[in-house]
């Protein structure tokens, strides 16, 4: 069989839609239905989100027991997407906490890519010291062993926990906006030139907030969406370059 009609396929398959699987590791499935709509927004619709949600664990991460359940969690819901046969170019780790994020590197050849990696990057190219905002009175803890495992603590200027119960914030009420905005306002003056609004509970909650602080804020999930985009385009185009090489030598 002649090799253009494959060359030819292969080359079809490159410029066709980019397909996204997002992984909520919470086991709330509206808060999926949310993080699902948020990317559908974002990508204008040029991409093809596929959506899970964990089917097993807490309601919402928060605390080092609940993550450890996560990440089984995670890689399980993740092992049954890819057995779609048209398979992902990268894939969206919907937790700040990014449980089970090695795991899931070491069973998918797309980019992987976690919420806080994501927006901490990004942070640290707007700013020279950033902070984090979140929900739940253990994650500043949690997320300090994590910021260090990734070597980016020197540079974390604080990590404040917004008081309640993190799924109380998804309904974007007055109270907990005012919350966000008086933490947002506490991390600049304890010296953050940038702040990430971290956790998928937070994700796209900036529109909401009353008034933001003159300093560039980070979303977190769509520092995740804007990375996984960005790399899944990189090995798109290396594929494509090789293909291009191939036809013509």
């Amino acid at each position: 069989m002649s090799a253009v009609p494959q060359a030819a396929a292969t080359a079809q398959s490159v410029s066709s839609p980019y397909r996204l699987l997002v992984v909520n590791g919470n086991t709330t499935s509206e808060l999926t239905s949310s993080l699902a709509s948020q990317a559908e927004a974002f990508y204008g619709g040029s991409v093809h989100i596929h959506a899970v949600t964990a089917e097993f664990g807490p309601a919402y991460i928060a605390s080092r027991a609940e993550a450890a359940i996560a990440a089984h969690a995670v890689l399980d819901v993740v092992e049954k997407a890819v057995e779609t046969p048209a398979g992902f170019d990268g894939c969206l780790l919907a937790c700040f906490g990014e449980p089970g994020i090695g795991a899931v590197r070491e069973r998918l050849d797309v980019p992987v890519v976690g919420m806080a990696e994501a927006s901490i990057m990004s942070a640290m190219q707007r700013g020279d010291r950033y902070a984090i905002v979140t929900v739940g009175q253990r994650w500043p803890g949690m997320l300090r062993e994590q910021i260090r495992q990734l070597g980016l603590e020197s540079r974390c200027a604080a990590i404040l926990a917004l008081p309640g119960n993190a799924l109380d914030y998804v309904s974007r009420s007055a109270e907990s906006a005012l919350h966000v905005s008086r933490a947002l306002d506490a991390a600049v003056a304890q010296g953050a030139d940038v702040v990430i609004v971290a956790g998928a509970a937070l994700a796209g909650y900036l529109p909401s907030l009353p008034r933001l602080p003159a300093v560039p804020i980070i979303d977190s999930y769509r520092a995740a969406l804007a990375q996984v985009l960005a790399l899944a385009s990189l090995e798109r185009a290396q594929r494509l370059s090789l293909i291009r090489a191939d036809a013509h030598s």
